[in-house]
């Protein structure tokens, strides 16, 4: 009788999967993204039925000038294809709504970029020890563990203990707009 080998672990059992990336907070398009939004999405409605292929959306994103990490792109699919609805087809509101969500500004750009800098281990957050690296660098007085956890947890908005993209992105936000006030 023969003996029965166990099965062979696949690539997909080997390989772990990283921290989802959250979506950006939608914001108001103005009426020149908007517009700009609406003609992409009608190049890719091709029947014209006010309707455009889910699988379209990133070859969508990229016409408007916008290149994404593969987690990010991974999220924005998540996202393009929801958990109701029709999962093969955009519409307009839809396609309006991911824009809203993924479409960047210029200096978002510039924050993605710092923010990729920051993240040195290049998980796609910004853990205590980046942090604290950043911190050092930027004031003008080292600051201490306590100081540093502080302004940690004030930028962690979900209170995750990492902060992300999103995140991130107040953090420099606010910080701009506080200088412009000062």
């Amino acid at each position: 009788m023969a003996t029965k080998k166990p099965a062979a672990k696949t690539a997909a059992a080997k390989t772990t999967s990283s921290p989802a990336v959250a979506a950006p907070k939608a914001r108001a398009l103005g009426p020149e993204e908007k517009d700009e939004c609406m003609k992409i999405f009608d190049i890719f409605d091709r029947n014209a039925e006010n309707i455009a292929p889910v699988s379209d959306t990133m070859d969508m994103l990229t016409k408007l000038g916008q290149t994404y990490t593969k987690r990010e792109t991974e999220a924005i699919m998540k996202e393009a294809r929801g958990p109701k609805g029709d999962k093969k087809n955009l519409g307009p509101e839809e396609w309006l709504t991911l824009c809203s969500k993924w479409v960047r500004q210029d200096d978002e750009e510039e924050i993605l970029r710092a923010f990729k800098v920051f993240d040195a281990n290049g998980d796609g957050v910004i853990d205590f020890d980046e942090f604290k690296f950043i911190m050092q660098k930027v004031g003008e007085e080292p600051l201490t563990d306590a100081e540093v956890e502080e302004a940690m947890k004030e930028a962690d908005e979900d209170g995750n203990g990492v902060i992300d993209i999103p995140e991130f992105m107040d953090l420099i936000k606010k910080s701009k707009n506080a200088l412009k006030e000062a």
